[in-house]
Order: structure tokens, then sequence, then C-alpha cells
């Protein structure tokens, strides 16, 4: 037997030794009240919050809720002291008659998980202990602490017999009474309303009858305020049959968890035959915010069922994770309400049901994984290579292109100075017109690397300039609107420059238009001509190459082109709002020439 069981065995056996002893003082006491009565209550709540406080105690060692309620069934039999006819047990009986209530409240206001919470939870916790001192002062004050009693023996702890000071001292239990019994009604409604429904389905049965109990108590002591003594005993009957049931619905609660495990794993297993294992998982669970994480043990990271990286919260009052393990391998992780912490062998019965189907799941995730980095390391391939582009680009045009503009004014001045029949003004006039054509194929160069107009003014000039210079006449018409992130827009400008060279080369056409068209979330660039058609992406790298580089930004490549109907290529970029748009490089200038 552990310690446990054995601390368990010994507190079980003196709350029995309690029960009896207060029911022995009930039973010889001489006053006339009914012990019959008195004897239930000692049963019904004293034992019944010490035996439930056990078995929640063994079945959860880890909560400290069964100890709570193991308190609260110990303090009640202090009450039955005041039964005794002896002037010292009766005086200190009434001193300690509601210490209970202290404990009480701090077993509402701490229920479900044991703990209190800051703010108004721990307030509430102060004010119970206060109105156990405000009752407790009241034996200090008064020769009779029980003005029902009757006869009453001698109070042996009175220090001063004063009314006025009993009536403060009663106005004030009553203030802090109505303020507890208040607060603790508004806790536990609280906390029904922001339960979930597995949470819900544990809870009820004690957060009702709770809050039940705490409203018909603020009855009692309003109505008692008021003078309605009949009135008041009648609910006060009330207020002890609620708490007297509260004991046995919170094993209820217990029975109602227990009972629904098998239960819940028989609807798992059935739900596994079709359908998905989350939703089957979490109409099991009653949680229908459940989510899975699958395990990817190369990366040694968790992913959801698409591939992507998912960082597990921590625990915490809302949110839990389990973790679920096949062949003493992680296999998944369930990220589940907080409240089935209350159950994890629950969670746990239910992973390891769905164990096959989630490492099923699992590969399907690491395939997903897969193609999501080959996609991302396809999308750093194509930005390296537009910045490799942009900075070939700058070179040519901060280095050899500016070497060649200052060549051309050298050979400017130096023609200026030979005689325009000489032979050394003819070599200087055809050095002169290989350079500009040099200096002509070097722009071209670098604008087909990366046009410098693209970073500087954007997508829509670019296109101008693009069309500006092809061999057949085209027009461009949309707008993109604001600056694009500068992927998109490199991709939207070799699209349309990819096309218009497949144009001169292969179409036969006599005219071509570059259509912008911008929605919330996409860009799309289209390129018609009126040639032959026949364009086929499977025939030619360039129309392969634009569906890979449109593919590293989640782009799609349509082609119309029936023979002798003309080509349209449409391209649909994704745009995401909110993305920080392309920029200007500081320190550039325009093409020189």
């Amino acid at each position: 037997m552990s310690s446990l069981h054995r601390a368990l065995l010994g507190l079980a056996l003196a709350g029995l030794a309690c029960g009896l002893a207060a029911i022995t003082l009930v039973a010889t006491s001489d006053r006339s009240t009914d012990p019959t009565a008195l004897i239930v209550l000692a049963i019904g709540l004293g034992w019944g919050f010490i035996g439930t406080g056990l078995y929640a105690w063994w079945r959860r060692p880890e909560n400290r809720m069964g100890a709570l309620m193991v308190l609260v069934g110990f303090t009640w039999f202090l009450g039955a002291l005041g039964e005794a006819g002896g002037p010292w047990l009766f005086s200190l009986g009434s001193a300690l008659s509601n210490v209970w209530i202290g404990a009480f409240a701090l077993m509402l206001v701490a229920f479900p998980t044991g703990v209190v919470g800051r703010g108004l939870e721990r307030a509430l916790v102060w004010l119970g202990w206060i109105a156990v001192g405000l009752s407790a002062l009241r034996t200090f004050v008064t020769a009779r602490p029980d003005p029902s009693c009757s006869p009453c023996p001698r109070n042996t702890l009175l220090v001063w017999d004063s009314g006025t000071a009993a009536d403060v001292v009663d106005a004030l239990t009553a203030l802090v009474l109505v303020v507890l019994l208040g607060g603790l009604w508004l806790v536990l409604v609280r906390r029904w309303r922001a339960a979930g429904p597995v949470q819900r389905r544990t809870l009820a049965p004690v957060l009702l009858t709770g809050a039940a109990a705490a409203a018909a108590a603020l009855i009692t002591v309003l109505l008692q305020g008021t003078g309605a003594r009949g009135a008041g005993d009648a609910v006060s009957l009330a207020v002890l049959a609620l708490i007297a049931a509260l004991p046995f619905a919170f094993l209820l609660g217990l029975l109602r968890s227990s009972l629904g495990r098998a239960g819940a794993v028989s609807v798992l297993v059935e739900r596994l035959r079709g359908g998905s294992v989350r939703d089957a998982l979490a109409d099991a669970l009653g949680d229908p915010s459940l989510a899975l994480a699958y395990w990817l043990p190369e990366s040694r990271r968790y992913v959801d069922d698409e591939g992507h990286t998912v960082v597990l919260p921590p625990d915490g009052r809302d949110r839990a994770v389990t973790e679920i393990q096949r062949d003493d391998k992680p296999v998944a992780a369930i990220v589940h309400d907080a409240a089935l912490l209350e159950e994890p062998e629950l969670v746990r019965a239910a992973g390891a049901a769905a164990a096959l189907a989630l490492e099923n799941e699992r590969l399907n995730a690491e395939l997903h994984a897969r193609y999501e980095d080959l996609r991302a390391s396809r999308a750093r391939l194509v930005a390296a290579s537009d910045a490799a582009r942009r900075r070939i680009e700058r070179d040519l045009h901060d280095g050899a292109q500016q070497r060649f503009v200052a060549l051309s004014l050298l050979l400017r001045l130096a023609r200026t100075s030979a005689p325009d029949d000489s032979r050394t003004a003819s070599l200087v006039d055809e050095a002169m017109a290989q350079l500009t054509a040099g200096l002509a194929e070097l722009r071209e160069l670098a604008r087909g690397i990366h046009p410098a107009v693209l970073s500087e003014r954007g997508l829509a000039a670019a296109l101008e300039s693009l069309a500006t210079r092809a061999p057949v006449p085209v027009e461009v018409t949309g707008d993109p609107g604001e600056r694009l992130p500068p992927a998109a827009e490199t991709a939207a400008y070799f699209t349309a420059a990819e096309a218009l060279t497949n144009v001169a080369r292969y179409a036969h056409a006599t005219a071509a238009t570059i259509t912008l068209r911008r929605e919330p979330d996409v860009l799309t660039v289209e390129i018609a001509d009126d040639g032959i058609g026949g364009a086929d992406p499977a025939s030619g790298s360039g129309l392969r190459g634009l569906v890979d580089r449109l593919g590293a930004v989640d782009g799609r490549l349509e082609i119309d082109s029936p023979p002798g109907g003309g080509t349209r290529l449409r391209a649909r970029i994704p745009v995401p709002a909110g993305v920080a748009a392309a920029a200007g490089e500081p320190g550039r200038v325009g093409a020189a020439g």
C-alpha cells in the first residue's frame, strides 16, 4: 500500500470517528432541537464531503479539490461541539461552528482545478475567512452565542456581554455574507458560461448546484435581515439540502467522465472507419476546437496536415497538449481544451485507439512538408537569381556602361581636334559608331538581365518601356495601382517579356496587348496577340521556365492558343494584402545616354 493510500485510509477512519462523535453529541444533547434532522445533516454533509473528497483525492492526487472537500467535511463536524452540555465544549463549538463557511467558499472558488485565481477569486476566499472570524468574534461579546439554544450552557469565552456589540457583529457578518454569496454566484455563473462542451459535461452538476446554493443562501441572509424569520428558515433548509447535494453532484461529474471514456473510445473507433482523424477525435472527446500536429523525426518538428510548421502552445487555462506515441516513438500531438486534462486517461486512450490512423496521416503530412520545403527552396532559388540579376545589371550600369559613356566623350573631344578630311578623323568617326552600337547592345543586355526601370518606377513603367522596344505594336492597358512586392513585379515583367519574345519569333503577329488587372489579393497579367497560335509550353524552355518562375511565387500560368486564332497567355500572381511594396534602389540613376 502506498503512502497516499495509507493517508487516505487514515483520513477515512478519522472522518468516521468525527461523524460518530457528532452523532453522539447531538443524540445525547438536552436541547429542544430535533436530533434526527441534525444527525441526517451530519451524515449527508460531513460524511458526504469526506467520502467524495477521499475518492476524488485517490482518483486525481495532483488536483487539490479532493483535499478541499475533505476539509469542508471535517470543519462541518466542528459545529456539533455546540450541542455539548459542558461549558467549555459548548463555547468552543460556538466559536468554531462556522469555520466550514471559509472552507466551503475556498472549495467553490477553486473548483475544478483546485487552484484559486487572482483578483475576485482571491478576494472571495478572504471574505469567507473574514465571515468565519466575525462569527467567532460574536462568541466573545454575548452570553448566548446561539440565540436559539435552550437551555444554554455558560459561555466560558465571554469577554464583554454587549447587545450592541453583538448587533454590530451580526450586521457586519450579514454584509460580508451578502457580498461573498453574490460573488460566489457570479464566479460560478461566469465559469459555466466560459466552459466548453467538454468541461460542461463534467462540471455541470457541481456548478449548477453550487450556484443554486449560493443564490439560496443569499436570499436567506436578505430575508433574515428584513425580519422574515419564517421564510428565512424555510430557505435555510433548501440551502442545507443543496450544500448536502454538492459532494454527490461532484461524484456524479466524476462518474459521467469515467463512463464517457469508454463511450468516447467506442465512438472514435466507429468514426475512424471513414472521415478524418481530427473530426473523429473531436467528436469522441467533445472538443470541436481540437487540432492535430504531426511529428517529423528527420527535421524534429511538428507540422499540420498541409505540411506547415506548427508551434505547440504552452499548457495554460484554455489549451493543453497531449503527445501520442506508437511503438515508443512520437507520432502526433493533440492540442485540446485544457478541461480534458481532468481526464488525461481519456485523451491518451483516444489517441492510442487512433494511433495507426494518426501514423498514416503523419506520413501524408510528411509528404506535404517535403513539398512545402521544395516549394520554399525553389522560391529561394528564384529570389537569389533575381538578386543576382539586379546585382549584375547594377554592376554593368555603374561600371562598364559608365566607362563607355566616358570613352564616348573622349572620342568626341578627339574628333573636334582632328581635321575633317584626315585619316585620324575617319578612324575616330568609325570608333564612335562602333562604341555607340556596343553601348546600345550593352544597355539592351542590362535591360534583359534586369530592367532598372522596374526597380525604380514600378511594373507599369517597365511594361511601357518593354512595349516601345517590341518589334510589333504593343498596347499596355490597366494599372497595378500601388507598388507590388519585388517578387510579384519581377514575375509579371518577365512573363510579359518572354511572351513578347515568342510573339516576335513565332507568332507572325501584327499587334499585341498587355492587360493588367489588380484584384484584392491577385495580380493578373494577360498578353494577347493576333498571330498564328499553336503555342505549346512543352515545346520550348521559355514557357516552361515561366511556369517554374510563377510557381515559385504560388502563381499560375494559363495559355489559350488555338491554331490560327492567336495566343492568349494569362498569369495569375498572388499578392497578399499587407505585404510590403517594392521600393526603388537608392543611389540609382536612369540609363546613361
